[in-house]
């Protein structure tokens, strides 16, 4: 596709350049650069602007000095622009609208532009928003439904909103109301603004690519517009910036704490329930339906857990951590119906580095497991030797991906393989497809499928009730593992993929482990889950501030 690029110049931050050279790398062709002919203008209206900056000025002193993401750091791209065309444009404003001049946007039009990236201007109407074929793109940093203006990622921070979303819109006349060519939501990183601003802006500065190569296979399926009725944000006054920092300290002390001090513990529990009258029924779990496991040692915790029958037995893999090894195998237990306990963990599966989440799943005869393994950038599938009562590692399903919590499923005559990858792992959901377990696994045609913080990573078992397809995940918006959400997948094709949650399961109350659950799995007529709770753990402390000075003490890429 060929696309142009609304700007101040060669001078972009680092995010945009991120965003065209992935553009370019995928084969698009950058074309044409739209430069606004006032940013060499200089002069201001001096009342309007001492006013302006009176009333802004803790604010434009913490942007300016303070709060500097990396993401905005400003590159020189001239040399990546050489023998790409520049138009100097410039535009007349009538209230808070700008107006391109007919002969700038004809010029325009002679370059048969596909999309045009807005990194430049301002709130732009008239025949601009048609001089490409697919109109003009233009980023906004917020959840458009509960912020409109800005500054972007600031206002969720102020109001401790748990998530911060963002989308690509294609520009139109109605001001928000353009049409939504991507969406998604984070995690808002409330003691950080600067931290926030990285995460909204590398996060999707991949979205033109994305929003590029779906238009190719599926270009009359973007037509969902914005409807918001959100107020109108502006920048914060000295009085909302004392504020600001006051939450701000706050925020970082509650962070420090459970970044340092603040060790989960999971346990894992037995719940005498099929998971579709769990995951759909209309109450909430007790604490008096689950049969938790015994707690072993102090210093280790078990999560995770999967299972299935073998003579009779219910055996139940977990993921089984130890804080002063820093490192986690997968352990089997048996549970005794007769007795209702369990046996003492025996490890089942080791490897040299970090394993969890064994996610179990049956192909005729055969069982299989597939860890967690993502250190080693490999999806495994271990096969389970009844004889033996051994897993023994069959073949690596996919190589080249550092999965989180893989899960494989089959469902309308294929094979269906649902992870999240570890520099985002609570938040983009990837698919992969094959016609057997032993076949070639395909990515989707819209990797990453999803972009939500509250439901992308896999959370269990999905399962079948009534011939409907549901689907747990994670909602690690407030804190990781913090509860299950229970996704309806309406859609899913290799093409296409469709879900929305219809239940969310938060963590037991009165229980032993009220502060997180992240794991519903299926296992017959049973339902495995995990709970957590926090314990001040000196290995967790050590582990966490030797992470920190590493980090410290690494160079900046």
């Amino acid at each position: 596709m060929r696309f142009g690029v609304l700007c101040n110049g060669t001078e972009f931050q680092k995010w945009q350049v991120l965003a065209m050279e992935e553009l370019i790398g995928e084969g698009h062709k950058l074309e044409l650069l739209i430069k606004d002919a006032r940013v060499e203008q200089k002069s201001h209206p001096p009342s309007k602007f001492h006013h302006f900056f009176r009333r802004n000025l803790f604010f434009r002193i913490y942007q300016r000095w303070i709060c500097i993401p990396s993401a905005k750091k400003i590159m020189d791209f001239s040399k990546s622009l050489e023998g790409i065309d520049m138009l100097t444009c410039s535009v007349e404003k009538v209230g808070y609208k700008e107006y391109f001049n007919k002969e700038e946007v004809r010029a325009i039009e002679t370059y048969k532009l596909d999309f045009i990236l807005r990194f430049g201007f301002n709130i732009l109407h008239g025949e601009i928003l048609n001089a490409a074929k697919f109109g003009v793109w233009s980023f906004h940093h917020d959840d458009e439904i509960n912020y409109r203006g800005g500054p972007p990622g600031f206002w969720e921070i102020y109001q401790k909103a748990p998530v911060n979303g963002a989308i690509l819109q294609r520009l139109t006349e109605k001001l928000d109301a353009g049409i939504i060519l991507k969406k998604g939501y984070m995690k808002t990183i409330l003691h950080s603004y600067s931290g926030n601003l990285d995460q909204l802006l590398y996060l999707t500065a991949s979205w033109p690519a994305q929003v590029a190569r779906e238009i190719l296979r599926f270009p009359d399926e973007f037509e969902k517009m914005s409807v918001t009725t959100a107020p109108l944000y502006r920048i914060p006054d000295n009085f909302q910036m004392i504020l600001f920092f006051l939450k701000l300290l706050k925020n970082r002390i509650k962070f420090y704490y459970r970044d340092l001090l603040a060790a989960e513990v999971w346990n894992v529990g037995l719940i005498k329930k099929p998971i579709h009258e769990v995951a759909l029924g209309v109450e909430q779990i007790e604490n008096k339906e689950i049969t938790w496991l015994r707690q072993f040692a102090k210093t280790k915790y078990l999560a995770d857990p999967f299972g299935f029958f073998e003579n009779k037995k219910l055996h139940i893999l977990v993921e089984n951590y130890s804080y002063s090894k820093q490192q986690a195998h997968i352990s089997e237990i048996i549970w005794d119906s007769s007795r209702d306990s369990f046996s003492v963990p025996i490890t089942i599966i080791e490897e040299e580095k970090h394993l969890s989440y064994p996610f179990i799943v049956k192909d005729q005869e055969i069982l299989y497991c597939i860890p967690e393994s993502y250190r080693t950038k490999n999806i495994k599938l271990y096969r389970r030797n009844f004889s033996e009562e051994a897993f023994i590692e069959d073949r690596i399903l996919l190589t080249g991906v550092d999965a989180i919590d893989p899960a494989l499923f089959f469902y309308e005559q294929r094979w269906w393989l649902f992870f999240t990858e570890k520099k985002y792992s609570n938040a983009l959901l990837f698919i992969y497809y094959a016609d057997s377990i032993n076949g070639h696994f395909q990515p989707h045609a819209r990797n990453p499928v999803k972009t939500d913080v509250r439901s992308a990573r896999p959370g269990g078992t999905p399962f079948l009730y009534e011939d409907q397809l549901y689907r747990p995940a994670q909602d690690c918006s407030i804190t990781y593992g913090g509860r299950v959400v229970v996704n309806k997948v309406t859609r899913l094709t290799t093409e296409h993929f469709e879900e929305h949650p219809v239940k969310i399961l938060e963590p037991i109350k009165n229980s032993p482990f009220p502060k997180g659950l992240h794991t519903l799995s299926q296992v017959g007529p049973y339902t495995l889950i995990d709970g957590k709770k926090y314990r001040i753990n000196r290995y967790f402390f050590l582990s966490q501030m030797k992470e920190k000075l590493k980090k410290r003490n690494r160079p900046d890429v």
